[in-house]
């Protein structure tokens, strides 16, 4: 049985790689997930602090528009004011004007406090951006150290499958089926050395005779607590 023995601790080696793999394998599209997620958050608040300072300029432009136009009116009705033929006329069209200049001071001001405010979103919008874009270019090289960790674990797990596979074919068809139930109920791990009496797979101590019939080597023993294959520390590296 040392040859069977040795052969599943060189099985074991190979299983608790492909085991490792696999799992890195499976953790990466929830790691992805969550980075895309810090990543997103960050996108949106600049998407938002870029559309609310974009709505403010176009505020204030159409605020400065409008005190153009205002002007406008203020400039042709004074040109016109002495044209015209009555006291009426006179006296509405000076407070027409008078209207228009004060709603122009309004304004004004209003523009004056716009300009304050576009001065503090402009800087806030330039950490926002500088954060996004380092965001952005940590993001990129995750995804790229990822796709990079994948293609070599895949690579990996290939050349342990088809190792794997040639190893097995020196193993009772039966014991390998024990072995593969046991592995697929233990992450991975099928074998366990005895040491001091002691299983290392879930440090059980063992009763004296079971490990009698483990030194022995005629069959194979499991464990009571885990149910791995036990095998004696000192396996001969003899066929």
């Amino acid at each position: 049985m040392d040859k069977t023995f040795n052969t599943l601790l060189e099985l074991q080696k190979i299983d608790k790689v492909i085991f490792d793999s696999e799992g890195k394998l499976s953790k990466l599209p929830k790691e992805i997930e969550e980075k895309e997620k810090i990543f997103k958050q960050t996108e949106e608040d600049f998407r938002q602090a870029k559309t609310d300072l974009e709505n403010t300029l176009k505020e204030k432009e159409e605020k400065e528009q409008y005190v153009e136009e205002r002007k406008q009116f203020v400039n042709r009705n004074e040109e016109k004011l002495y044209m015209l033929k009555t006291y009426q006329e006179f006296n509405d069209t000076q407070k027409e004007i008078s209207v228009a200049k004060k709603e122009i001071k309004e304004i004004e001001d209003e523009i004056v406090g716009f300009m304050e405010k576009i001065e503090e979103k402009e800087k806030a919008f330039k950490e926002i951006e500088e954060t996004f874009e380092t965001s952005k270019e940590e993001y990129e090289n995750f995804l790229k150290k990822c796709e990079d960790e994948k293609v070599k674990i895949e690579k990996l797990l290939k050349d342990k499958l088809k190792q794997r596979k040639k190893i097995a074919k020196g193993v009772d068809q039966g014991i390998l089926s024990q072995y593969d139930l046991i592995k697929s109920r233990r992450q991975g791990i099928a074998i366990a050395k005895i040491s001091s009496n002691t299983c290392s797979g879930c440090y059980m101590n063992l009763p004296p005779q079971l490990v009698i019939e483990v030194m022995k080597k005629n069959k194979i023993v499991q464990c009571p607590s885990c149910q791995r294959i036990l095998i004696w520390e000192n396996v001969s590296k003899a066929d």
